[in-house]
């Protein structure tokens, strides 16, 4: 055993360790958890931690959102790193594609556990809410947005999610038989215009 009871970094329940730390600590204290403190639940040194995972997001994606859709792990942050790679002109179709290339790709099946497990309650709701806001789309936001990437981020997610429950949750059938360049073509306009347009004075 390491010092302080800690896992080495060689433990095959490593790994996994930190994964049930983080969905007791992301249930507990929401997206504010840190990377600190689930190394400490989890018996295991911080490095060890940023060794398995890029960032908070990235944890909160396998963690949470994959363990919910009932899958492994999802490359949520690694398409939010390619979008954050994108001239400011393409966010809105790059977002788009990804968003609907992922969901479909997983099966809208496992969009809607997410959804109905982050909407169980108010403690579920807040952190998948501030794991799209701040943790996915604040980065790309800050990076790429003109003003106001607070607001930018909050009017996508809400077109997104909103979007998913339609197709994946409703399965509304219009919306639900979109292929993705269809979908692309409908609703990036609109991601462009929140991320990129110019706001209402009033917004400002």
């Amino acid at each position: 055993m390491s010092p302080r009871g800690r896992r080495p970094a060689g433990s095959p329940d490593a790994r996994e360790a930190i994964l049930a730390a983080a969905r007791t600590a992301f249930a507990r204290d929401g997206y504010r958890t840190s990377l600190r403190g689930v190394a400490r639940d989890a018996g295991v040194d911080p490095a060890l931690v940023h060794h398995y995972f890029r960032d908070r997001a990235e944890l909160f994606a396998e963690a949470v959102v994959a363990s919910a859709a009932g899958t492994g792990a999802v490359d949520i942050s690694e398409r939010a790193q390619a979008i954050s790679r994108l001239a400011p002109e393409e966010l809105g179709e790059g977002i788009v594609r990804s968003f609907v290339g992922l969901w479909d790709g997983l099966g809208g099946d496992r969009f809607s556990a997410v959804i109905r497990a982050a909407m169980s309650n108010d403690e579920s709701l807040a952190p998948f809410r501030d794991f799209i806001v701040t943790g996915i789309l604040g980065n790309i936001m800050d990076k790429l947005a003109p003003d106001r990437p607070e607001l930018r981020g909050q009017l996508i997610a809400g077109q997104l999610i909103g979007f998913g429950v339609v197709r994946w949750l409703a399965r509304l059938d219009e919306v639900a038989s979109l292929d993705i360049e269809e979908a692309v073509a409908l609703i990036a306009p609109t991601i462009q215009r929140y991320a990129t347009g110019e706001l209402p004075s009033s917004a400002a």
